[in-house]
């Protein structure tokens, strides 16, 4: 890890006030920063390869109003076979530069058809639809620490290990369970925070919904086209909670 860490320092100026993991189709964040230093994953020896559509494999250093900040451009999933502590390295590198706040970002299906496509939602509780520790769905409360009340929607994001989409009728059990969105990222992630005594905010861009809600099918590449069409919103989202927070 500490050679890991040593490669990124190369890129960093002083120590990163804030560190954002950047979603699938999330990443157009970049171009808000200004000064930025750049370091694709492949570049760093020991560190893992992502292989999935959205995620560019890089950190990013830069300055945003003069504030530093180190970004994740793509993440790693357990179902390219990791596992969750492979997950979770990006958190313990930012960790290491012990920001005062730490943002996870994602693009999902949305359980929710009052919700509007397009929007964010905070992530206020996670359900762990894996059954990876224990045969029965478990629940996590988060504490987001906001200090602004944000008009976006607050719910609980379940968690499923994917490649492949959720069927319907395991849509119909989320709902259920209480998920009001789903996917197959950032609940690792948010182990890793929980393991390190680290209080994340997460933040959602709801880009499609769940199977069967709608007639559509999912596709990635759909997914990837609304998290872009929803690149202003977000960034002035992401803007604002880092300059009061």
């Amino acid at each position: 890890m500490n050679e890991i860490i040593n490669q990124i320092k190369k890129i960093i100026d002083m120590r990163p006030e804030k560190c954002i993991v950047l979603g699938s189709g999330l990443d157009n964040f970049i171009n808000e920063l200004e000064n930025t230093k750049t370091l694709d994953y492949d570049q760093i020896l020991g560190f893992p390869k992502t292989n999935v559509d959205g995620h560019a494999g890089q950190f990013v250093f830069g300055y945003l109003n003069n504030i530093p900040i180190l970004c994740a451009k793509g993440r790693f999933h357990h179902y390219e076979g990791h596992s969750f502590e492979d997950v979770g390295i990006i958190i313990k590198i930012f960790n290491f530069f012990n920001p005062n706040k730490i943002l996870i970002t994602n693009s999902c299906g949305c359980l929710r058809l009052d919700w509007e496509l397009g929007n964010f939602m905070i992530v206020e509780k996670f359900l762990d639809f894996s059954f990876i520790s224990k045969n029965i769905p478990i629940y996590f409360d988060l504490n987001n620490n906001l200090k602004k009340n944000y008009n976006i929607y607050k719910g609980c994001y379940t968690y499923t290990i994917g490649p492949t989409y959720e069927t319907k009728s395991e849509i119909d059990e989320i709902i259920n369970l209480g998920g009001d969105a789903v996917g197959m990222s950032t609940f690792p992630e948010y182990l890793m925070c929980k393991k390190l005594n680290i209080e994340p905010i997460i933040i959602c861009c709801l880009t499609n919904y769940g199977a069967g809600l709608k007639k559509e099918k999912i596709d990635h590449k759909d997914v990837l086209i609304n998290a872009n069409k929803s690149k202003k919103k977000f960034n002035q989202l992401i803007i604002d909670i880092i300059q009061n927070t």
